[in-house]
């Protein structure tokens, strides 16, 4: 069965798309595992990291993105999950030198027209006291077809709550949350801690012991600052952190562009790839792969 890791936080630009690649890329060349990146966030970014712009077009015009998927499967289709599937995505050799195992659900401008178009749908078929939990659970089924498939299946989440984002963080059996070392970013991890283990307030979470919770702190875009090691330290306090910090790095600002050529991944991160080493390895370990 696979690991389904979710990477998440209610605030957008701290850097969610690009540790769900990082944390793909390593996976499937470093531990030869069979990975699925899931994009679900409009902004596209992890497939735009993936497949480049082209092949992005490409994905759209076969009728094989994340929209398509759910709408297709909501009214019944015959297409099999796999065949919305890009496989060998991505601009890295595995240790064979060859493409490493890790195939994409692309993401679709459209998705959030998508789900609001099922939801309509969906109420119309059915009466049901809470519709938005029926749509929901039907989303975590579709999120739960690939289970057999993969040994880990990455969640790349859009910042708002919308259905599939939703579904995903229940689905999830590890949440990694990254944050910038600022107030905003600080705000959006309690948000999103409170989703994932279905608290009302944070004074029921304080109540969760650190180590028993679903989702874990990744602090980002980290700089030599005492301002931001403060926040860092008094996060820590309120929420479970990982011991690796992401600095402000070219190597993992400049791993967002896809090359039509495939190159080892450490020439994909260069001055980085310690540090997707450093969390790759953590990762493992908590999550036991």
């Amino acid at each position: 069965m696979a690991f389904f890791l979710a990477v998440a936080n209610r605030k957008g630009g701290v850097g969610k798309s690009t540790i769900a690649v990082m944390l793909a890329h390593a996976f499937s060349v470093w531990g030869g595992k069979r990975v699925l990146i899931l994009d679900l966030d409009s902004q596209c970014n992890s497939s735009m990291i993936l497949l480049g712009g082209e092949g992005w077009v490409a994905a759209r015009a076969a009728r094989k993105t994340v929209a398509d998927y759910f709408a297709d499967l909501f009214e019944g289709s015959s297409r099999a999950p796999r065949d919305y599937l890009i496989e060998g995505v991505g601009d890295v050799t595995g240790q064979d030198g060859k493409a490493p195992p890790l195939s994409l659900l692309p993401g679709s401008l459209l998705l959030d027209d998508v789900q609001g178009d099922l939801f309509l749908a969906y109420a119309s078929k059915r009466a049901e006291p809470d519709m938005g939990k029926g749509l929901r659970g039907w989303f975590e089924t579709l999120l739960r077809r690939f289970d057999t498939e993969f040994d880990i299946v990455i969640l790349d989440c859009a910042p708002g709550l919308s259905f599939a984002a939703l579904a995903a963080l229940y689905t999830a059996n590890m949440v990694v949350v990254p944050f910038r070392p600022d107030y905003v970013s600080l705000h959006a991890v309690d948000r999103v801690a409170l989703i994932i283990e279905q608290r009302a307030n944070l004074d029921e979470l304080a109540e969760i012991p650190l180590e028993s919770r679903r989702y874990v702190c990744l602090a980002n875009y980290v700089r030599a600052n005492p301002r931001e090691r403060l926040l860092i330290e008094e996060t820590s306090l309120a929420h479970p952190m990982l011991a690796t910090e992401l600095p402000q790095r070219d190597g993992i600002a400049n791993a967002f562009d896809w090359f039509p050529q495939r190159r080892p991944i450490e020439e994909k991160y260069g001055s980085a790839i310690e540090d997707v080493r450093n969390l790759y390895e953590e990762i493992s370990r908590i999550a036991g792969r």
